[in-house]
């Protein structure tokens, strides 16, 4: 009894010190993979752009059932992860759902949230 134990406890030992492993790696390429350029907010990032001009890049399709995207009610012409110019302001994305963004002079905005 005492030895079944001590290989349960031992096994039990071993899979709790895997998974922080586990999760210490992913949470070191989470870091990693961040971009240090950019301030980070809920709906996504910005940083600035290197000509002046303000962008916007979709990074979300929400799904992907929802067809194209339109900004301020006109469709968007460009792909996911492709920068189109656009005016900075409020701006309305829609695709599936409605959300409103504030994209600054002078910057790139990278969309990548669809939720609440």
């Amino acid at each position: 009894m005492m030895r079944a134990l001590k290989y349960l406890l031992i096994t039990l030992g071993a899979v709790l010190c895997s998974a922080l492993v586990i999760a210490v790696a992913f949470l070191l390429v989470s870091i990693a993979s961040t971009d240090t350029d950019a301030t980070y907010e809920l709906r996504g990032r910005y940083k600035p752009s290197t000509d002046g001009k303000t962008y916007l890049v979709i990074e979300h399709d929400n799904g992907g059932g929802c067809g194209a995207f339109s900004v301020d009610d006109e469709r968007w012409p460009h792909q996911l992860h492709e920068a189109g110019e656009t005016m900075p302001g409020m701006r309305t994305i829609k695709c599936g759902g409605e959300i409103d963004i504030e994209i600054k002079p002078g910057n790139i905005y990278y969309f990548n949230y669809w939720g609440p």
